[in-house]
């Protein structure tokens, strides 16, 4: 292996001088390059000898101080400066930091070229290649037995654990923790261990980077080096594979180790992911069938709801979730569906983690932008109270926009089913109020669908004819008024309704002054005519405004 010393000793160096970090000249040189710019260190691999002009260092102290650190992380034996042209005599805070750090800061002439430096090492260097080929060879066969034989992501992580000699954490793309050599932290449940300044560290489209980076820490006043490897295959990202806590030089074996971990990984991974595709598509259809009302059999209901771990001895309610994203994904088409897809598999698992302590059991699942629960209560304790259903599914909704960003949801509910053979009607149901909470002037975010039960009424029973004829004769003359002056006097009159006559809630959900809500409602009672306190004008009323959702409000 050719150390520094070896280096200096070579007759085409003679003339290089070593300023400080002496007791780094034992360094082991595994390749050299060339340093023009910061940003580079993140490409460099251990072991590589760096030459540079120093010229974008030149004036700044704390870069000065934070690359030598960084050399120090990425473990480069010796950095190579020529100084006259740009940076001048090399700057004191430097040496004291190589000489701290045991990196060596050498001199190098001005009338040598770089690549004559590089070309004369890599020389020296080509006998070397045989004792890392058998390294990685060895290395790889060892990954590869454990692909073969399914060996999972705890031997993945224990392996490259005891060839790092430092803990592993394998993560998947959302840093959600998948497995560790810490046992105890996979075991303690935590999904995430890192800090924000560790995220902020890491460069823009990182996960697409097919390269390990070094970055140090401060960690309870402790600093500490760790290595993150982006594992991305077939241009799919998998996750990542975080060395923390890093104790002894970097080296090629380290890397060749974390390639190869990298693709035991992503193989692991995409067995995993082909495994739970064919289940959840198992699952996905045995739903389907079901609401669809396809599954007639009570044989067939009972052996896939065994297989599926239903309990049929429940009574079952319909809620459909519609995600509406705003702005959110990519322009490119398929990469947009991509991501859609992940945003939904991300909320769905929060619904799960939400009502993991819930009394009641939830099945959840997703078609497209909608996320369907059929939820589970006993028999013995299950009281339909459709306020309560309600308030419930709009605090998870409220739970939901808080932690996703950029998203809106709406809900609709079903009627409660005492037979999982009927599930499919209460889905038809929640489907069905939730079309129609799209049709609301004053939107809320949950619906049932015993809420239009007039509405359906009206539809089944009453012609289209007779519904104009009552609404001309109840609220013609306001939608005249309406039409000819751009007001919007039907929409508070609907609002004020719907808010049971009360101002202030009125005033609040208009985002209107309660003295020009006041002025409005008085401008209706002259238009028409009514008094709005008496129950049977109040009946009219409320008549008309369905039909006008039903039959005037534009996309009803």
């Amino acid at each position: 292996m050719l150390t520094v010393n070896d280096f200096l000793e070579l007759a085409p160096f003679k003339e290089f001088k070593v300023v400080s970090g002496f007791k780094g000249l034992t360094n082991k040189i595994s390749s050299v390059n060339i340093m023009d710019n910061p940003d580079a260190l993140d490409w460099f691999s251990p072991g590589e000898m760096l030459i540079t002009s120093g010229y974008f260092f030149k004036n700044d102290k704390d870069m000065q101080n934070t690359l030598v650190h960084q050399l120090k992380a990425i473990n480069c034996p010796a950095l190579i400066i020529k100084p006259r042209r740009y940076l001048g005599d090399i700057p004191e805070n430097m040496k004291q930091l190589s000489n701290e750090l045991t990196i060596p800061i050498i001199e190098m002439p001005y009338g040598i070229a770089f690549s004559k430096v590089m070309m004369r090492v890599m020389e020296e260097l080509s006998g070397e290649h045989d004792i890392l080929n058998k390294q990685s060879l060895d290395i790889h066969n060892e990954f590869f037995q454990l692909s073969l034989h399914g060996g999972g992501l705890q031997k993945i992580s224990d392996a490259l654990s005891h060839m790092m000699d430092s803990s592993i954490f394998l993560c998947d793309q959302n840093w959600r923790l998948l497995n560790s050599s810490m046992t105890e932290l996979v075991h303690s449940g935590k999904e995430t261990y890192l800090s924000q300044q560790f995220f902020d560290s890491l460069p823009p489209e990182f996960e697409n980077i097919q390269k390990p980076l070094v970055r140090r820490f401060l960690v309870e006043d402790k600093e500490m080096c760790c290595v993150i490897m982006p594992v991305f295959f077939n241009n799919t990202p998998y996750g990542f594979i975080v060395v923390w806590d890093l104790t002894q030089k970097l080296t090629d074996h380290h890397f060749i180790a974390l390639e190869n971990g990298c693709m035991a990984f992503a193989l692991e991974r995409i067995q995993i992911r082909e495994i739970e595709r064919t289940r959840n598509r198992i699952r996905q259809d045995f739903f389907d069938e079901l609401l669809a009302g396809k599954i007639t059999s009570s044989t067939s209901l009972t052996n896939l709801a065994d297989l599926h771990g239903i309990d049929l001895t429940l009574w079952y309610t319909a809620y459909v979730l519609k995600v509406e994203f705003q702005d959110l994904f990519s322009d490119d088409l398929l990469e947009a569906a991509h991501q859609e897809e992940n945003k939904m598999k991300q909320i769905s698992r929060f619904i799960v983690k939400q009502t993991n302590k819930s009394p009641k059991t939830f099945l959840i699942f997703h078609r497209k932008k909608q996320i369907i629960i059929l939820v589970g209560t006993s028999p013995k304790v299950t009281i339909e109270d459709k306020t309560s259903l309600k308030t419930e599914m709009e605090e998870l909704i409220h739970s939901i926009e808080l932690n996703f960003s950029h998203c809106i949801l709406y809900c609709g509910i079903g009627r409660l089913t005492k037979q999982l053979f009927d599930i499919n009607l209460s889905f038809y149901e929640a489907q069905e109020a939730l079309r129609l909470t799209q049709t609301k002037t004053i939107k809320q975010k949950t619906y049932h669908f015993d809420d239009f039960t007039i509405h359906h009424f009206l539809k089944d029973n009453v012609s289209q004819k007779e519904m104009h004829k009552l609404f001309s004769y109840t609220l013609g003359e306001l939608y005249e008024h309406d039409q000819k002056f751009q007001s919007e006097l039907i929409e508070t009159l609907d609002c004020w309704v719907l808010n049971q006559l009360n101002i202030a809630e009125t005033a609040r959900q208009l985002y209107i002054h309660r003295n020009s809500l006041l002025y409005r409602i008085e401008k209706i009672q002259r238009i028409l005519l009514l008094d709005l306190k008496d129950s049977e004008e109040i009946l009219k009323v409320q008549l008309a405004l369905k039909i006008y959702h039903m039959l005037y409000q534009k996309n009803s």
